[in-house]
């Protein structure tokens, strides 16, 4: 081994060392970045005047979660599809034998017919250098979002961030906050798609809850009984007793295969809470929830009609807010058969004149 070949080698290794630090590093200047800026983000969260009249804690706050991302990998480009490995090997391979043969018919000097190899050995080149390129996921279309509509996704994940921390300090709506109409909508919509009925009346009015055992009793009066007293009577049990009452099993059952069957197809993570707020009554407010398809989000400059969208009529109820009814803009009203102000109820069709 000659001096050459041994600093060379050398070289390498230092080159190789200085990417290594070089990563190390940025890694750590990434770190030490983090945790100025949330330290600055903390400060300028007190300074009411840049919270409230600028969106400079937003932009921090966008720069913060990009740092992070970078910091653990994550990929804020476009999604990509994975590299076709066999296809470039079995390019590269072709390659690499046609442009052989091409090489070995000209070692004595050009001959014409070398150029039909050459031609192969470059085609396989074309072929796995295309390997590696337009891999870029398409997004899907917009056609399921209602017309008129305008999508707010971004091309590009680091502008969804920032878009993100954008309409929160922009909007401030305190709908979405814990405990207030569309956290609670979200959460009720939620636990129905799931089946976790019991989650999901915990978060409903009382009188909600009644008019549902009511209607389910009045639908199944020749299991129960036909006498409207005594309909009554297992009412009041079955809201008292719940889960120790005989019959609650059984409409607990009922109302998950309802709502599962109603809204088992829609996902709670492509939904989005109407922005303006829709007040009906004193301590009653109107949400509405829509699909957004892989919007990630639209807007609308007019009156639209949102296809798949849900109304939920929200009760601010001892101090906090319920789901007072799924179904229309008015609160069920008590009885047999109880009334849901939807027109074409078949069990108030059904009533006699």
């Amino acid at each position: 081994m000659n001096a050459e070949t041994i600093a060379n080698a050398v070289a390498s290794v230092i080159a190789s060392l200085g990417a290594l630090a070089t990563i190390m590093s940025r890694r750590k200047r990434w770190r030490s970045d983090i945790r100025e800026n949330l330290s600055l983000a903390e400060e300028l969260e007190k300074n009411s005047l840049i919270r409230e009249q600028t969106p400079a804690v937003a932009w921090l706050n966008t720069k913060i979660a990009l740092d992070v991302a970078k910091l653990s990998g994550q990929n804020l480009g476009t999604p990509k599809k994975p590299i076709p490995w066999a296809s470039v090997f079995f390019s590269s391979s072709i390659m690499t034998v046609f442009g052989y043969w091409a090489y070995w018919l000209n070692s004595e000097g050009f001959v014409w017919y070398s150029i039909l190899p050459g031609i192969v050995a470059f085609l396989m080149a074309m072929s796995a250098y295309g390997s590696f390129l337009n891999r870029e996921i398409l997004p899907e279309s917009e056609s399921d979002l209602p017309d008129g509509a305008i999508p707010l996704r971004p091309e590009q994940a680091s502008e969804h961030i920032s878009q993100n921390f954008n309409m929160m300090a922009s909007t401030g709506d305190e709908r979405f906050e814990e405990g207030r109409q569309l956290d609670v909508a979200f959460r009720f919509f939620t636990h129905a798609t799931k089946g976790e009925f019991d989650q999901a009346i915990a978060l409903a009015d009382p009188n909600w809850l009644l008019c549902r055992i009511q209607a389910w009793l009045w639908n199944n009066q020749e299991h129960f009984s036909e006498n409207i007293e005594v309909l009554e009577n297992m009412a009041a049990e079955m809201i008292r007793d719940r889960s120790d009452h005989d019959a609650w099993a059984d409409y607990k059952e009922s109302e998950i295969s309802g709502f599962e069957s109603t809204w088992g197809l829609l996902d709670p993570e492509k939904m989005g809470g109407a922005s303006r707020r829709r007040r009906v009554a004193r301590d009653y407010d109107l949400v509405i929830l829509a699909p957004l398809g892989n919007s990630g989000g639209y807007y609308v400059n007019s009156a639209t009609i949102a296809p798949g969208a849900l109304t939920f009529l929200m009760r601010r109820h001892e101090g906090r807010w319920v789901v007072a009814s799924h179904l229309t803009a008015a609160p069920p009203t008590p009885g047999f058969p109880p009334a849901w102000w939807i027109v074409g109820d078949p069990s108030v069709e059904a009533l006699p004149d």
